[in-house]
């Protein structure tokens, strides 16, 4: 009898072994694929980040998409960001159609166009200092051509918190492009197409602080994540 009871202790020991090894291996391997995935990020509003819906050709790594939200303008919120933008950045101009809202891991903008249809206007914001705890660290203004933009209209002011500099542009791709892909330094950057409006890109590396310039590796790709296009945008602070 005492044998047998011997027997099934170190059995019943053995068993609760092999499960505390099994929940152990789970819990290392749960650890490890948020530590790998898209989802231990999160974006610059403190909202989770996911990855790209569909697989970019040619996109090696992981990738993050940026939102977008694309708000009538007799709809925007009066205490919204977007509503500051237009009411203290930009008071004198109006704006028509949608304002399309963008928040990236350290960016965050809105777009305007303007009533005339001449022009698109932009805030941008970082998680970083600005000058008299504004809502916005910077903005600009870009004019539009037979309705298109000749000028990225480059803005370098924001920083990140931890002290890089973060430049913005707009990009105008084609009808057929649905995603714009941004490489950053771990990670790539999605913005999907929204409002009929140029995309606000954003970028921490290749900003050159003196000389007023920012390098975007940048690929293009339609609904289904087929690549149409990559290229190098190199764009500079207008004077």
């Amino acid at each position: 009898m005492s044998v047998g009871l011997r027997t099934r202790s170190r059995r019943d020991a053995q068993r609760r072994l092999s499960v505390v090894a099994l929940v152990v291996a789970a819990l290392l391997a749960g650890c490890a694929g948020e530590s790998d995935g898209d989802d231990a990020l999160s974006l610059v509003d403190g909202s989770s980040a996911s990855a790209a819906p569909v697989e970019l050709e040619g996109v090696d790594g992981g990738t993050v998409l940026t939102s977008a939200t694309a708000i009538p303008i007799d709809a925007i919120d009066p205490d919204s960001a977007a509503a500051s933008c237009l009411r203290e950045e930009f008071a004198e101009l109006d704006a028509v159609g949608s304002a399309v809202v963008r928040v990236g891991v350290a960016s965050e903008s809105v777009t305007f166009e303007e009533a005339s249809r001449r022009g698109l206007f932009t805030c941008s914001n970082s998680a970083g200092p600005r000058e008299e705890n504004r809502r916005w660290c910077d903005g600009a203004y870009g004019q539009l051509y037979s309705g298109r933009l000749r000028d990225p209209r480059l803005s370098i002011l924001c920083k990140t918190t931890d002290g890089p500099y973060v430049g913005f542009a707009w990009v105008q791709p084609a009808d057929d492009v649905r995603y714009v892909a941004v490489e950053q330094p771990e990670y790539t950057e999605v913005y999907e197409a929204a409002g009929g409006l140029p995309i606000r890109i954003a970028t921490v590396s290749g900003v050159d602080v003196e000389t007023s310039s920012a390098t975007f590796s940048l690929s293009e790709h339609d609904a289904e994540g087929r690549r149409i296009r990559e290229y190098e945008l190199e764009a500079f602070v207008a004077g």
